[in-house]
């Protein structure tokens, strides 16, 4: 049949695009054993959104690459594999930044996991997430250089949500300096004299609905806030969060039992 080896050698063409191999930048999600010689990573790229990969072999003293994979790692990595594959493979991997100052206390790790976890909600897989990487290595870059973490975790919470195109309503007309409901079914701030609505709200003080009015356009008001202010902030937009996403992410309650330890 003269169709046979040309239809074997379009399927063989296909085979090697599919599988071609890529470079890219990368931040480690979390990892966890696959075999007794290798890993599976969670990772999050700047042109793929989030991406499974299978390590074989890391485990080999030969590797190089275990010390390498570490969780909140930014690296590069070669890999490669059908699109549609569950697993990519990985072939090589090269460490471009270990951000070991997020292991110095509990609180910068739960931090850390707590914008892993929305980054990756907001970075589908095979989707364009350049914001979304950029957003998570800034972020955990600041945790590692040590800048304030309460004023991270409240305009951290804010740049996430809007990833996640969650935006809540902070704006009214007309403006007024009275304290106005937040309700969370509602998305955001009702306008003025709105009487208490029914569900899950709370009364906004003007003070604090600027201070996240300011955050997107101004990072560093939310390290000059003052502690209490930042405190309700950050209740108000993880209750947000959680509405919204219907459970907490994981590392949430982790991140607040550390936090009220700090402040016993």
């Amino acid at each position: 049949n003269p169709k046979g080896p040309n239809l074997k050698n379009k399927s063989n063409k296909r085979r090697f695009t599919l599988m071609k191999r890529q470079t890219t930048p990368a931040i480690v999600l979390r990892r966890w054993p696959w075999s007794e010689s290798s890993l599976a990573l969670r990772i999050l790229t700047p042109g793929h959104g989030t991406i499974t990969l299978r390590a074989k072999g890391v485990y080999k003293a030969t590797s190089g690459s275990m010390g390498v994979l570490d969780t909140w790692a930014l690296v590069e990595v070669d890999m490669g594999g059908p699109p549609n594959s569950d697993f990519q493979q990985l072939y090589r991997c090269r460490l471009l930044d270990r951000m070991s100052g997020l292991s110095e206390s509990p609180e910068k790790l739960a931090a850390a996991g707590l914008f892993g976890e929305l980054a990756e909600l907001a970075a589908p897989p095979g989707q364009d997430s350049g914001p979304v990487f950029r957003f998570l290595l800034r972020t955990l870059q600041a945790i590692h250089q040590g800048f304030d973490l309460d004023g991270l975790l409240c305009s951290g919470l804010l740049e996430a949500l809007s990833h996640l195109g969650l935006d809540p309503q902070l704006k009214v007309e007309p403006e007024t300096t009275d304290a106005l409901w937040f309700h969370h079914e509602a998305g955001g701030v009702l306008p003025p004299n709105t009487p208490r609505p029914e569900g899950h709200s709370r009364l906004m003080s003007h003070a604090l609905r600027t201070l996240l009015l300011e955050c997107p356009q101004e990072p560093a008001a939310a390290e000059e806030a003052d502690p209490a202010l930042l405190e309700e902030a950050f209740t108000i937009l993880g209750e947000f969060l959680h509405f919204h996403l219907e459970r907490p992410p994981r590392a949430w309650n982790a991140l607040r039992h550390r936090q009220a330890a700090l402040n016993r």
